[in-house]
């Protein structure tokens, strides 16, 4: 993660129970910004889905393991990155732009699963993914308005 002007990193264990608290602690510190309260709302959504992915894919929803969030701001803009040291995420999944299309027709195809990262490529500024000694890092940011 950038250098920042302020940065807030907190770590919970890998419980989906957790993800309010890391969504809650996040919703302040956008109140500290110019982020309207619908873009508070959707970066929160992306928060979410990200730190979901991570327990339930990285450590398959196995409780016991550190998922770090950093939360680094700055005067134009504010980046999060959520962080485990599970399964990383396969770079055809990073890769792919579109979720699969729903077909009424077809009910194998409107499961909701698989569509998260699309949501947040959508909704955040900028997003990335690296793994760097064994860390998976997700990244992502959204400008601030002065």
């Amino acid at each position: 993660m950038p250098d920042s002007n302020q940065l807030l990193r907190l770590q919970i264990d890998s419980q989906l129970s957790n993800t309010t608290l890391v969504a809650m602690a996040v919703r302040g510190v956008c109140a500290m910004t110019t982020l309207s309260p619908v873009e508070i709302n959707r970066l929160e959504l992306c928060l979410v889905e990200i730190v979901n992915n991570a327990i339930e894919h990285a450590y398959g929803n196995e409780a016991g393991h550190p998922v770090e969030i950093c939360v680094g701001l700055e005067k134009t803009s504010m980046s999060i990155s959520v962080s485990d040291w599970g399964t990383s995420i396969p770079s055809d999944v990073i890769d792919s732009q579109e979720p699969e299309e729903i077909n009424p027709d077809h009910p194998e195809t409107w499961l909701c699963s698989g569509r998260g990262l699309h949501i947040v490529n959508k909704l955040m500024d900028d997003v990335s993914y690296e793994t760097e000694e064994g860390k998976n890092s997700f990244i992502m940011s959204k400008a601030l308005r002065h």
